[in-house]
């Protein structure tokens, strides 16, 4: 049997790839052990969690509109109220709690107040995913107890450590990232260009000490928000990790990371 644990990073809509990951990595008869996921990858590692599999989430992503689940507030805490996106997590969840979950499952979000990650293992599914996907300014935070929770982008993008730390004795990251980011036209994406760096950096160190494999996909020129390009997307998330499976390209890499095929020998 071909076991791992899957961490899964951000990248807002351009996140559904690791549809397309996920789906090859069950087509090739792995199973997945454990999850954790951060703000895009927590939407895809929890609706798998639940239940869904990657072509009954690629019907989602059909079927949904983006449009329609944007409720704008205009509080002091964020433009987006998200009470529209928690009610479909809520459904496409089915009320779970993580205590409800065959596959072990965590979610990565910062606290405000502390100013230090959390990680969700316990409560509403759906309410957990939706503070990972609170990203500052956009979204309306989340309050749980004492802590009021966003995103958690900046300090741990891609939680190998925490699937590690769950119990995973091999992990395998999935990344999605852009080798051509659009150049910064305007305050808002001088800010996102200048967070993204560096949660690039932070993300870099810790799949260097703490994945065995690494799927990188490379979206190129996708934005963030662009809306058109989610099947493209998870085309492409699935061709990325094929091309890991079969070890069709040749990868930099540290010391620290295998590839699938190598991987695979070992656990055979």
């Amino acid at each position: 049997m071909k076991r791992t644990g899957l961490s899964l990073g951000g990248g807002s809509l351009r996140g559904v790839a690791h549809i397309g990951a996920l789906k090859e990595l069950i087509n090739n008869n792995i199973e997945i052990t454990h999850i954790a996921g951060t703000s895009a990858g927590s939407v895809v590692g929890g609706l798998f969690a639940c239940g869904l599999d990657p072509e009954m989430m690629k019907s989602v992503v059909h079927d949904i509109s983006i449009r329609r689940h944007i409720d704008i507030g205009f509080n002091r805490k964020g433009w987006i109220k998200g009470d529209r996106i928690y009610n479909t997590l809520l459904k496409l969840t089915d009320g779970k709690h993580f205590s409800d979950l065959d596959i072990p499952f965590a979610v990565i979000c910062v606290d405000l107040i502390s100013g230090e990650m959390v990680v969700i293992k316990s409560g509403e599914v759906a309410l957990a995913i939706r503070a990972s996907i609170a990203i500052p300014g956009l979204f309306s935070p989340i309050e749980i107890g004492n802590k009021l929770l966003v995103d958690g982008y900046i300090l741990n993008n891609n939680p190998a450590d925490i699937v590690r730390g769950m119990g995973a004795e091999k992990v395998t990251s999935v990344r999605v990232r852009s080798s051509n980011p659009h150049y910064p036209s305007n305050l808002i994406s001088v800010l996102n260009r200048y967070i993204d760096i560096a949660s690039q950096k932070n993300t870099d160190r810790c799949l260097e000490q703490h994945a065995d494999v690494l799927i990188d996909i490379d979206l190129h020129d996708i934005g963030r928000f662009e809306t058109k390009s989610l099947y493209k997307s998870i085309e492409l998330g699935q061709e990325e990790a094929r091309k890991v499976l079969l070890n069709r390209e040749l990868y930099e890499s540290s010391d620290n990371i295998i590839y699938m095929d190598q991987w695979l020998r070992k656990v055979r």
